[in-house]
């Protein structure tokens, strides 16, 4: 009898112990899930939004050489500030993977203070090399004016382009190029 109930303690003990890592893994993984919004940023006294036409990510494959923009992607900064204090902000293009040649692919930007309120990040004119890898590329640092009396908005065009060269570009055929645009807070 012994045995047998000391293999029912055992067992119990198993059985609420598996029970616990159970609940526990599915407080965790709801509680994980969905605790980051990306296109919202809570700032004292205010509030950012960002909205990025067809969602945060750029992806560039199967393009050849031209002086158009292989891709564009336009985003827009909101912020409401009920302070006296400048709401900053830092957008940075996050290169999680390209496999063109080292600054085949280039990129500009302009950007428009549509509501006149604040600094937005200065326009990047001239076409600024990507190295191949993965890297971070700091597009510029923005500020809203407070207070806003409202919703104000900056608005940024990011193109990317795989200009033709003189030279063979044979080699970046069928290469990739994936990023998203970073946007966060700064003090």
């Amino acid at each position: 009898m012994k045995k047998r109930d000391i293999t029912k303690a055992i067992l119990f003990v198993v059985v609420i112990l598996l029970a616990v890592i159970g609940i526990s893994y599915a407080y965790f993984t709801a509680n994980i899930s969905n605790s980051e919004s990306a296109t919202t940023l809570t700032v004292t006294g205010g509030t950012m939004t960002i909205n990025y036409s067809g969602g945060t990510e750029i992806n560039v494959s199967n393009v050849f050489p031209k002086p158009e923009a292989a891709t564009t992607k336009t985003f827009t900064v909101t912020g409401t500030n009920t302070t006296a204090i400048a709401m900053n902000y830092k957008c940075t293009l996050v290169v999680t993977g390209n496999t063109f040649s080292s600054n085949a692919l280039k990129y500009k930007m302009t950007s428009t203070n549509t509501d006149g309120n604040g600094t937005i990040i200065p326009a990047i004119t001239i076409e600024q090399n990507i190295a191949t890898g993965t890297n971070t590329l700091l597009l510029g640092n923005g500020s809203f004016a407070g207070p806003t009396g409202g919703a104000k908005i900056h608005t940024y065009a990011l193109s990317i382009y795989f200009p033709s060269t003189v030279s063979s570009q044979n080699a970046d055929q069928d290469k990739s190029f994936t990023a998203y645009i970073k946007t966060e807070s700064v003090q």
